[in-house]
């Protein structure tokens, strides 16, 4: 899926879809959603009817497939989290920033969040640019 198809999830169907691609990047197959919500108890707030209509909403949005594995439906990412991730930290620049790159990475650095390590990492990342 493109950029230009990708559609920004709300936070509820983002939840179940960070609980799917971890249990994916974990190697497990055969993701239900009785054990999403068994995984991951913040999810324990909503009833399973809610989650299996968020789930109808990220197939319908194509970002998982559904697979029937005997009387289960087993839900597969089709979208990878760091597509997402990239196609959201983008939107979020545009529409907070303006596309202003600059001022989101100022506004990081000056609210004192970011600790020695993540400045190191950071670092470590404009050196790894600068040196290709």
């Amino acid at each position: 899926m493109t950029d230009s198809k990708m559609i920004k999830l709300p936070e509820s169907e983002l939840e179940v879809m960070q609980a799917i691609w971890a249990f994916n990047e974990e190697g497990e197959k055969f993701v239900s959603a009785g054990l999403i919500m068994k995984r991951f108890p913040y999810l324990q707030r909503l009833k399973l009817t809610t989650v299996l209509t968020l789930i109808t909403r990220l197939q319908t949005k194509g970002y998982i497939k559904t697979e029937k594995l005997g009387r289960s439906n087993c839900y597969i990412p089709i979208i990878s989290s760091e597509d997402y991730r990239i196609f959201a930290s983008g939107d979020f620049v545009k529409k907070v920033y303006m596309n202003d790159k600059i001022g989101l990475i100022s506004a990081l650095v000056n609210d004192d969040t970011l600790t020695a390590d993540e400045l190191k990492e950071i670092k470590a990342l404009v050196e790894k640019i600068e040196s290709k």
